[in-house]
């Protein structure tokens, strides 16, 4: 076996104390269940769980047949098996010690580092918020192709970073523009990571591969890589399954508004939540947001001229269209559906990984106030899509790094059947 210099050794220790006392709330004993209603009664069972307590639902429940995942915590779990053992709904135990789980993925990331301390930056492992800005930077001052813009602030005053990748001047560019909103979810770090992946992809074959040549020469690539800059920090230095942004929330203990709930569209309808609680609060009012009214400004300084806004996600594995907060589809729904399915042939091409495509609404759920209908409605975005990257299996939100090279390529794969075929 090959032995360790004394340097080295001292690094990987290094990296793994730093990796497992960054992690402030304890998770151990907190739970990931599953449950699949039956009947009506039992999904609204599940729908008014939702709407009148603050219950971390990982995946909502959408209608009878399809499951819903909750965390919950030893302080939660009787009252959430009350709930359940009133409809008779059974449930299955998805990840048993989120503690664990946490800590596994930590020592993953430190591993990782050690292995590739060489890099200046591994796209294929998570990075902390200054890391991230510091990679922008580099590339805005090595890459011609790059510019970094700050597009807003945060309540916590960090910087809202827009990346466009053109071959133009960013400034004063006319080409269509294709946007992609990014880990606005603080806790789906495998978002953020996609989104980096695929800014070095475009920006660092451009010369090298003719495909990429194309779809840079034809377009402005646009992408907030991290949407929700205070949340996401907030994962790594306090609250890894943290979701909203930090807001204070004036007259409440708890904070944070769920920013995919405080568009326009629908503001205020279903599985939108009152609760400050909730992970799903909605805020105020439509754009109470710096992060969401940033998004706004990026929309309203681009207008006419996004041809397609992505907004990336995770988990379930979904390619999704407007609308989320009403049954009826979007007046160009065969050209919408033509491209999503495009989309997503070639994703699963690529690994296997199987996609579900369709409306949110029809897919997941009602979701009221979310990005990917304010493009479509309000921006006038007809190639407004909303894409769920993995998993469907044992990991959830806590995606080890070695899923994001994976992800990465076949979501990839996913964007240019999509932009080829609009």
């Amino acid at each position: 076996m090959k032995q360790l210099t004394l340097g080295r050794c001292l690094s990987l220790a290094v990296c793994l104390a730093v990796a497992m006392a960054t992690d402030q709330v304890d998770y151990y004993g907190h739970r990931v269940i599953s449950i699949v209603p039956d009947s009506e009664e039992q999904l609204q069972s599940l729908v008014d769980l939702h709407a009148t307590a603050a219950i971390d639902f990982w995946q909502l429940p959408s209608s009878v047949g399809r499951s819903a995942d909750i965390h919950v915590s030893p302080a939660t779990i009787h009252y959430v098996t009350d709930v359940l053992d009133s409809v008779n709904l059974t449930h299955k135990i998805l990840l048993e010690d989120l503690g664990k789980s946490i800590v596994e993925e930590k020592r993953h990331i430190a591993m990782r580092r050690y292995q590739h301390l060489e890099e200046r930056f591994d796209l294929f492992n998570y990075h902390p918020l200054h890391e991230i800005t510091e990679h922008l930077e580099y590339l805005n001052q090595t890459n011609a192709l790059v510019s970094t813009s700050v597009a807003g602030t945060t309540l916590e005053g960090r910087d809202i970073v827009l990346v466009t990748i053109s071959t133009e001047d960013a400034a004063s560019s006319t080409k269509p523009v294709l946007f992609f909103d990014c880990n606005i979810h603080a806790r789906e770090w495998i978002a953020g990571a996609v989104c980096l992946s695929l800014i070095d992809r475009l920006s660092s074959q451009y010369t090298s591969d003719p495909e990429i040549a194309a779809l840079v020469d034809a377009y402005d690539w646009k992408i907030v890589p991290i949407a929700n800059p205070d949340g996401y920090s907030f994962t790594w230095t306090s609250n890894r399954l943290w979701r909203k942004n930090r807001n204070g929330n004036n007259g409440s203990f708890c904070k944070g508004v769920d920013c995919n709930r405080n568009f326009p569209i629908g503001f205020g309808g279903a599985r939108s939540s009152t609760i400050t609680c909730s992970p799903d609060y909605r805020g105020l009012e439509a754009f109470s947001e710096r992060e969401s009214s940033t998004l706004q400004n990026i929309m309203k300084a681009n207008q006419g001229r996004v041809k397609a806004a992505v907004s990336i996600h995770s988990y379930s594995q979904h390619w999704m269209s407007a609308y989320g907060n009403q049954q009826e589809h979007p007046r160009e729904y065969d050209r919408i559906e033509r491209v999503m399915n495009a989309s997503v042939r070639a994703l699963e091409a690529t690994y296997g990984t199987v996609y579900e495509s369709g409306s949110i609404y029809d897919i997941l759920y009602a979701a009221s106030g979310t990005s990917t209908d304010y493009y479509y409605e309000s921006e006038g975005v007809v190639y407004s899509y909303l894409v769920e990257l993995r998993d469907k299996g044992q990991k959830k939100f806590i995606l080890p790094p070695s899923e994001i090279a994976p992800t990465f390529e076949e979501t990839f794969n996913g964007i240019k059947a999509m932009v080829n075929a609009m």
